[in-house]
């Protein structure tokens, strides 16, 4: 219960504060994310474990925080002050963005996933164990949070974490000690703020790229043409 209510934005009031400029820009966005968590809280637990029904709801606080956090650190689209308002108001997680700012929780998927206490042996959840150093064969989600990877090489190749139902490589331990190469299950699987705008811009390079080739080649074509009626030119006048 704890966990979904830090996930769910303060209740507005008369008294609640007016939100500050730019916040315009960002509501539409905002109330999405509000509506996907609402569905998700409310959907039916009817066949899944206790932990799974939780799942939904940490991959979305996941990528709400993350819009906002990269709305202000990476796209300089906000102030701070719609970021702190942002904070204060829970539209995004403070304590998970956090720890996003220290060195091998880039990607960290959920709080849930680094409390100890929260295990049987006392460790954190098997999604922080880069799986190059996994054993070969399935990785599952773990328990507690659904992720399957949130160390940090791996999930910024898909632009965040590999949840339970992210489009994926089938051996992801070989992808891993591979040197996880890019492919289009990165393109697909970033999230929104993201990998959205580097597969745009990826595309647009390919897309110039193939023009370039059929240009390329279509000079070629002319260049061989020219040359045959050229050859066509001289042995008609005697020159070899």
């Amino acid at each position: 219960l704890a966990q979904v209510l830090r996930a769910m934005p303060r209740v507005k009031t008369l008294n609640s504060k007016k939100p500050p400029a730019g916040w315009d820009d960002i509501e539409d966005d905002m109330e999405e994310f509000t509506s996907r968590m609402r569905e998700a809280v409310n959907e039916t637990h009817e066949g899944k474990r206790k932990n799974e029904t939780l799942w939904p709801i940490h991959r979305i606080n996941w990528e709400r925080s993350r819009y906002v956090y990269n709305k202000f650190y990476r796209d300089k689209e906000i102030s701070r002050d719609l970021y702190e308002y942002c904070l204060k108001e829970k539209y995004a997680d403070a304590a998970l963005i956090a720890k996003w700012k220290k060195p091998g929780f880039e990607f960290l998927c959920c709080l849930a996933s680094i409390d100890k206490s929260s295990t049987n042996f006392q460790t954190t959840s098997i999604c922080r164990v880069p799986l190059k150093q996994r054993q070969p064969g399935p990785q599952l989600p773990s328990v507690s949070a659904g992720c399957i990877s949130c160390s940090s090489q791996e999930a910024s190749r898909f632009g965040g974490p590999i949840w339970w139902d992210s489009d994926r490589p089938a051996d992801l331990v070989a992808w891993a000690k591979a040197g996880c190469p890019t492919s289009a299950y990165q393109e697909r699987a970033a999230q929104k703020g993201g990998g959205l705008k580097r597969k745009t811009e990826d595309s647009d390079h390919d897309g110039g790229q193939a023009k370039r080739a059929a240009k390329l080649a279509q000079e070629m074509d002319e260049d061989d043409g020219l040359e045959e009626r050229s050859a066509a030119l001289r042995a008609s006048m005697g020159i070899e």
